[in-house]
């Protein structure tokens, strides 16, 4: 054999070890990337879930919002009756006061279903304003008491699990 021969074996063999050393570190590349991806599907699987455990969460909590924000309205309205039945006249009418009482019984009872379901109802009478659970539709002069006082609720709002479902529109008072 000569010299030449086994000069072109040896650059074969070294060409052929070059070739599986990179044929090797792109596998392994490969692998680490291979790898990576599978850690941030995983992770974003996680999130997703997650996510989703965290909307059927809220889903539960908050289904009865709608029909809540609906009764709302009608235990607004027996507070207006209590309101306007006239107590001395309930005395002299045993009917009046039949009624009256009966209206008292529907308010506190739905008023307890309510607060089971913690329903809460936002009548902030002489308390400050709060924009993220009162409306103000009106500002008015008052200097017996302090800027942005609720001097007159319009309509109650109400509360489900800290979440607003209406605003109590109110009148404040201003400087």
């Amino acid at each position: 054999m000569n010299n030449e021969n086994i000069n072109t074996e040896k650059e074969e063999i070294t060409l052929n070890e070059n070739n599986e050393n990179n044929t090797l570190e792109e596998l392994n590349k490969e692998i680490e990337n291979l790898k990576e991806q599978i850690i941030r599907e995983k992770a974003e699987n996680e999130n997703i879930r997650k996510r989703f455990r965290k909307e059927l969460e809220d889903a539960h909590k908050f289904a009865i919002g709608n029909f809540v924000k609906n009764l709302t309205e009608q235990v607004e309205n027996l507070f207006r009756a209590s309101e306007n039945i006239d107590i001395k006249a309930c005395d002299d009418d045993k009917e009046l006061k039949t009624l009256f009482e009966g209206v008292e019984l529907t308010k506190k009872n739905l008023l307890k279903v309510f607060q089971d379901f913690e329903i809460q109802r936002i009548y902030p009478l002489n308390q400050s304003f709060d924009h993220k659970f009162h409306e103000a539709i009106s500002q008015v002069v008052d200097s017996e008491k302090e800027p942005n006082t609720v001097i007159n609720v319009i309509q109650a709002g109400y509360s489900i699990r800290d979440r607003l479902l209406k605003p109590a529109v109110v009148i404040v008072t201003k400087k």
